[in-house]
């Protein structure tokens, strides 16, 4: 499968990093500023990583040069299926994907949306479950996607970094506090993804009666994290 990502900022350097490490041998070429976009006319699949306002400068620069049967992918938050649609020749697919980071990883979580051709969002998945996770997810929910998945490394890092403070004021290193932390959350998440149990469930394995886990759940819930967490997230989804 010939690749070209549109686009060199960080989501673009991500995706390109990870597909380079999930499958050396496939040909990828990644357009920057100042580069030819008409070049992306190479690509079976064109990756289109801008940012939305930088969109139809993008388009305006290579969609007449598409080959027939090939396939954009934007990245664009806020960007519709029918906003591209119409700068996009009627012979080439098109789908909506919000990828994160991780998946430079190939641990990512993309979420996708798309028109009415299962054959295009199979070529997108084929790109991006190289790289973690994927789920479809209805149009109007691509909004919340961004806010969700697109946006949520972000708020673990702010948890991150403030758990791994804690480390640090018990006397940890830095470099043995990240480890703790880091490797703790990452068996929680995949508790979470192999468990068909509610998280409520498995937080109430780890706290035993009159234990230490509940003395630090309940410091929590006085911070009102629970409520602080949904709002960012509906905030972020609404921006």
């Amino acid at each position: 499968m010939k690749i070209v990502i549109v686009g060199n900022g960080r989501i673009g350097r991500a995706i390109a990093g990870g597909i380079r490490r999930a499958r050396p041998s496939w040909p990828i070429r990644t357009l920057g500023r100042g580069d030819d976009c008409a070049a992306a006319r190479e690509g079976e699949v064109v990756l289109l990583c801008v940012k939305p306002q930088q969109v139809r400068g993008a388009l305006e620069g290579f969609a007449s040069a598409l080959q027939p049967g090939s396939l954009v992918i934007s990245v664009a938050a806020r960007t519709t299926l029918a906003d591209l649609r119409a700068a996009i020749p009627a012979c080439v697919g098109v789908v909506r994907a919000m990828p994160n980071l991780p998946v430079s990883e190939l641990v990512g979580m993309t979420a996708f949306a798309c028109e009415s051709e299962p054959k295009d969002l199979e070529r997108a998945e084929a790109v991006f479950s190289l790289l973690g996770r994927t789920l479809r997810v209805e149009e109007r929910l691509m909004d919340a996607a961004t806010a969700m998945n697109g946006c949520g490394p972000a708020y673990a890092y702010v948890i991150v970094e403030a758990w791994i403070d804690a480390g640090i004021k018990l006397g940890f290193s830095y470099e043995t506090s990240r480890t703790l932390v880091a490797q703790t959350l990452l068996g929680a998440a995949a508790s979470v993804l192999a468990s068909k149990e509610h998280p409520a469930a498995l937080k109430t394995a780890v706290t035993t009666p009159a234990g230490c886990t509940i003395e630090g759940l309940l410091q929590l819930e006085d911070g009102r994290i629970r409520s602080t967490i949904v709002r960012a997230v509906i905030a972020a989804a609404e921006a």
